[in-house]
């Protein structure tokens, strides 16, 4: 009897699981590109961001800049005069007068000066030929600033943003992966990232992120949400189960948070459809992570989570015969609720039926009925 059992449940799944899929990814329209574009937006400023920090005249009062500028009226002749310059049109946003300088600075530097001083050239190199549109140039010596110094975070950003502008995902993936070691914290580059990995199809590698984001609490908002839950999904059709657990637990209780939120005001056009279609793919989670459950044979938690699958009117058949297997498979089944719902997948006639299910259903009735 329990071998009859487990060979009946488990051949279905998988060809049912491909049918419905269509059904709940939301993000089967999300692109490389729309990443791309995104994660530019974010890191736009990078350049900027780093020559703002890393310059002092930039930062320096009304009377030290009079001061540097009075210096600055010599003829140049050392590295610390060009450096100085530079830092002037810098702030004033002539970057490439700002280059000329920087470049004549590295041509004098000598390992007397320290290596700090040329990491900190091959950065202001890098940023600045970025923000004069030469960004291919620019990853050069922002590579040899990483092989000096591997510790700086904002070097990656800078990266990021020049492969998000030329296309090179595989890249541009690789460099927030390195920021993020850096800076474990940055909660939205790491749903980026892994918006964008699941986007590259490398699910595992989505949910570790994923996974990151749901222990640390950084993020609790819908995207985060979609995402868990397609990814539990597909990790559930790679027979990834526990992955999968993981991603359908993270999007259930994101589910029930959103929930308790207060409720936001109508939206109009695309946001508004794309928050509908979000609710109604949040609505199956339950059936997903009793389908999880039950190969791993959590037999009573997939009971549970077949009952609000139920409840909520989620693949009908589909939930009837699963919560009618995991009966038939828990320590104390139930087998009265078994038969019902067997008998329920076997006489569904809704638009989804599926007559595979329903003889899978009425082969595994034939053996509860003539056993008890």
């Amino acid at each position: 009897m329990e071998r009859e059992k487990t060979r009946l449940y488990r051949r279905p799944w998988t060809r049912a699981l491909a049918g419905v899929l269509v059904l709940l990814l939301f993000l089967s329209l999300l692109s490389g590109l729309w990443i791309r574009v995104r994660i530019s937006a974010d890191t736009e400023d990078a350049a900027q961001g780093y020559l703002a920090g890393e310059t002092e005249y930039v930062n320096a009062s009304e009377l030290e800049r009079l001061i540097e500028q009075l210096r600055n009226l010599r003829q140049p002749t050392k590295l610390e005069d060009y450096y100085s310059r530079a830092g002037t049109r810098i702030a004033n946003e002539d970057y490439a007068q700002a280059l000329t300088y920087i470049e004549k600075c590295l041509e004098l530097y000598t390992p007397d000066y320290g290596e700090p001083l040329h990491v900190d050239l091959l950065i202001k190199q890098g940023c600045l030929l970025t923000l004069l549109d030469r960004s291919e140039e620019a990853i050069a010596p922002l590579n040899a600033a990483l092989e000096l110094d591997p510790s700086q975070s904002a070097v990656y950003l800078v990266l990021a943003q020049i492969y998000s502008g030329t296309g090179q995902t595989s890249e541009l993936m690789d460099a927030l992966s390195a920021y993020l070691e850096l800076e474990p914290e940055e909660s939205e580059l790491r749903l980026m990232l892994a918006q964008l990995r699941y986007a590259m199809e490398e699910y595992p590698a989505a949910a570790d992120q994923t996974a990151y984001l749901l222990e640390s609490g950084a993020q609790q908002g819908p995207e985060l949400a979609a995402l868990c839950l397609n990814l539990g999904i597909q990790l559930t059709q790679a027979q990834e189960y526990d992955r999968a657990l993981v991603q359908l637990d993270g999007a259930i209780a994101l589910q029930a948070f959103l929930q308790t939120e207060e409720p936001s005001e109508p939206e109009d056009g695309e946001e508004a459809d794309d928050a509908q279609a979000l609710e109604e793919q949040l609505a199956s989670l339950h059936y997903y992570r009793g389908l999880c459950n039950l190969t791993l044979k959590h037999y009573e938690e997939a009971v549970e989570d077949y009952d609000k699958a139920i409840e909520q009117g989620v693949l009908p058949q589909l939930s009837h015969y699963g919560r009618g297997v995991a009966e038939c498979m828990s320590e104390e089944p139930d087998y009265q609720q078994a038969v019902e719902d067997l008998v329920f997948a076997v006489n569904y006639q809704g638009e989804d039926a599926d007559t595979a299910i329903a003889a899978q259903a009425l082969e595994l009735l034939e053996i509860l009925t003539t056993e008890n």
